[in-house]
Parts: structure tokens; C-alpha cells; sequence
């Protein structure tokens, strides 16, 4: 073998040695990597987990703070029906419709479409009787509903004039009608005009003002 050929071999191994090492040198680079992205998945998934459980800790603590909130509640209403009976067991009758008129407009009460004498009852610290006798009293209602939708209607009337964004079925659930066709006839029936029309007079007033 001559000389050159001694030489060409041994740069031929040498490059072979060389891309050898490269290789190595790259696959333990990938591997390095690989196996760090796979401890980043492994952590994401760990902290996903511990996310789940904390989550299921803060529903169990909110479960068990529950009833000690609605005991609070309960506290606290059973304390304003004492204050109402004592601020009420000395009024007339007269005193007694304006102390009603007032509570229940300040609370909303009647925006609740389930409200009843019963509710009613409870939530004033006055008796059914009490509520049933002064309703009797006065000629313009013949019955709480008719009590109850005066008030949804005017509180509509409010809502109109402050809301003119909002739809008519808006307005007709948070005034506390169980239906858009309860109150559209309920609202002409008292205040002459449509929901709708009411609506647009009110706006031709601002228009004008």
C-alpha cells in the first residue's frame, strides 16, 4: 500500500469517526431535550391536577359555608320581622297601607313573580288577615293580584324611562311579570297605551324637552 493510500484511509476513518462522534454528540442533545419536554408535560399535568383538586376543595368549602350564610340570613330577617312588628303593632290602618306601599317599594318585593299573601305575609311580620283586611279596605284592589300588578306596572313605567335599550321582555321580568302577554294586557289595561307606545311618548317628550 502506498503512501497516498495509507493517507486516504486514514482520513476516510477519520471522517467516519468524525460524523460518529457528531451523531453521538446530536442524539444525546435530542435526548436531553426529549426527556426535558417530557418533564414539562409531566409538571403541566401535575399542576393541572392540583388545579382540579383545589378546585373541588374551594366547591367543598363553599358547600359547608352554605348553611351558615343562609343561617345569617335567616338571622338577620327574623330580626327585621321583630323591628316590623314593633314599628307597626301602634299604626291605624291608613298608617299601616302607607308603611306597606313604602316597604314594598323600596324592596322591589313585588318584582318577585312567585311573591303571595303568604310571602307577603312573612316578609312585612304581618298576618295574612292583616294583609287580606286592608286590600278589602281599600276599593281599588279586589285581590293581591290586583295589588301586585298596580305595583310591576308602575315599576315598568320606571323601567322604561331609565332603560330605553332594553327589550320588552326585559322589562316585563324584572318588573315581575310571569309573561310578556300578561304584561303588555296588564299595562294598557292601567295606563291606556302599550308598553311600546308608552315608550315612544316618553321619548318624544325628551325629544321636545
Amino acid at each position: 500500500m502506498t503512501a497516498n493510500n495509507i493517507l486516504i484511509t486514514v482520513v476516510f476513518f477519520s471522517f467516519l469517526v468524525a460524523v460518529a462522534i457528531s451523531i453521538y454528540l446530536t442524539y444525546r442533545q435530542t435526548n436531553k431535550v426529549l426527556k426535558k419536554n417530557t418533564q414539562l408535560v409531566d409538571e403541566v399535568e401535575n399542576q393541572k391536577e392540583l388545579q382540579h383538586q383545589l378546585h373541588n376543595e374551594l366547591r367543598e368549602l363553599k358547600e359547608q359555608l352554605k348553611p351558615q350564610d343562609r343561617i345569617s340570613e335567616l338571622q338577620q330577617e327574623t330580626e327585621s320581622l321583630r323591628e316590623n312588628i314593633k314599628d307597626t303593632k301602634d299604626m291605624t290602618d291608613d298608617e299601616l297601607k302607607g308603611w306597606i306601599d313604602l316597604q314594598m317599594t323600596e324592596s322591589h318585593m313585588y318584582a318577585d313573580p312567585d311573591l303571595n299573601l303568604k310571602g307577603m305575609a312573612q316578609r312585612l311580620g304581618l298576618t295574612q288577615k292583616k294583609i287580606k283586611q286592608l286590600l278589602k279596605d281599600d276599593d281599588r284592589y279586589n285581590r293581591l293580584y290586583d295589588y301586585l300588578t298596580e305595583k310591576r306596572v308602575l315599576y315598568s313605567c320606571e323601567l322604561i324611562k331609565e332603560n330605553p335599550q332594553w327589550s320588552m321582555d326585559a322589562i316585563s321580568k324584572e318588573a315581575g311579570f310571569v309573561s310578556r302577554t300578561t304584561f303588555q294586557t296588564e299595562f294598557k289595561k292601567r295606563i291606556g297605551v302599550t308598553p311600546a307606545q308608552y315608550r315612544q311618548n316618553h321619548l318624544n317628550d325628551v325629544v321636545r324637552a
